[in-house]
């Protein structure tokens, strides 16, 4: 059983929290043990005073280290995480949610008034925030803290549950319909009337991809897992396979620096243009260098044949393959660069059959 001690100067904030919903009765079957503890009780003065004026001046009253160290080395045990509430810390997540749900005894302080003693950070394990924003104390991130913990204790709530909701795999839960299949000119989506489970969990999938794009993109760009070279490979937990996708009209090539990555398939349109671009250009410039010798070199009187055939067959790749995935305008101008290049080779090249023929001539006379 999970027990979350809370230091708070405020302890009736949290009657309601410990006294409904899924909260009220994961204590009742003992999954999880939340007492609320009130800093004043560990105050050592007669009037129970927590907090102070600011050294140095300024507004606001500050919380004092001395009932907080109390509080603290009275609760603490062996295995005990202590977490404080405040803006400075690392923010919260799911994937930290999970974390600490692992714990067996947790001591949470809220934070008040303009803020803390700064002494109060060398008795804590973490630092937590629940976002970029200020709230009054520390209450409500430790309630929220909590109820996302206690939700993932095993037995809380349903599995199923757990493994279909926000962020699993850092995705956004799919869309949720129930009674009535019309409202106001608005359907529930066909596919989950079909019956068809393998359909439907498809649909699901999908659409928790599509809303995290549309809403949470920061999430998707963020499952980075490693860089090779000068491409990131992303974890993609999410896709346990891959889900109405035609690999054959991705883009395969091979990293510079592959390691243990031999081909890389490309399926974003948008990372298909700039990376099949960049190749392009590469095969450009390497063809340009031979021309270049070609039409500037003298002594070279084999190069020109070849480099037509280059050519040629550079142009035939840009229609077949390159044209499946660069634009219209940019592939169309390559081309005619191309063919003007060509005409240039083949001019060059009987310049150099009519030399020959013309010195042929001279010598039998």
């Amino acid at each position: 059983m999970l027990k979350i001690n809370i230091l708070t100067l405020f302890p009736n904030m949290f009657d309601g929290f410990l006294t409904e919903s899924i909260i009220k009765r994961a204590i009742e079957q003992d999954k999880v043990k939340i007492n609320i503890k009130n800093l004043r009780d560990y105050a050592n003065n007669k009037h129970n005073q927590v907090d102070d004026t600011p050294y140095g001046g300024g507004a606001g009253m500050v919380l004092k280290c001395e009932p907080v160290f109390e509080a603290v080395e009275d609760l603490k045990k062996k295995n005990s995480k202590v977490i404080l509430m405040t803006p400075q810390g690392k923010q919260f997540t799911q994937d930290k949610a999970k974390e600490l749900s692992k714990e067996k005894d947790l001591i949470i302080i809220c934070g008040h008034y303009e803020g803390f003693d700064e002494r109060i950070e060398t008795i804590v394990d973490e630092e937590i925030s629940i976002g970029d924003y200020i709230l009054t104390g520390g209450e409500i991130p430790a309630m929220a803290i909590s109820d996302s913990i206690t939700r993932l204790l095993p037995g809380v709530i349903e599995n199923e549950s757990k493994e279909n909701e926000s962020f699993t795999d850092n995705l956004l839960d799919y869309p949720t319909y129930t009674k009535p299949r019309e409202y106001r000119g608005m359907k529930v989506p066909n596919v989950l009337l079909s019956g068809d489970h393998k359909k439907i969990d498809e649909w699901r999938k999908e659409e928790q991809i599509k809303k995290t794009k549309e809403k949470r993109p920061d999430l998707i760009k963020n499952r980075v897992r490693k860089v090779i070279g000068k491409y990131s490979l992303m974890d993609d937990t999410s896709n346990k396979k891959m889900i109405n996708m035609n690999i054959d009209d991705a883009y395969k090539f091979k990293p510079k620096k592959s390691f243990d990555v031999n081909k890389v398939m490309l399926v974003e349109p948008t990372f298909i243009n700039k990376i099949a671009k960049k190749n392009l250009q590469k095969k450009l410039d390497t063809l340009m260098k031979q021309i270049d010798i070609v039409l500037n070199d003298e002594t070279d009187d084999e190069g020109g044949s070849y480099v037509l055939g280059e050519i040629n067959r550079m142009q035939e790749l840009i229609v077949t393959l390159y044209g499946k995935y660069l634009e219209d305008a940019y592939l169309t101008l390559v081309l005619l660069k191309l063919d003007a290049l060509k005409s240039e080779v083949s001019m060059k090249e009987m310049e150099k059959i009519e030399t020959i023929n013309y010195n042929k001539k001279g010598r039998s006379r």
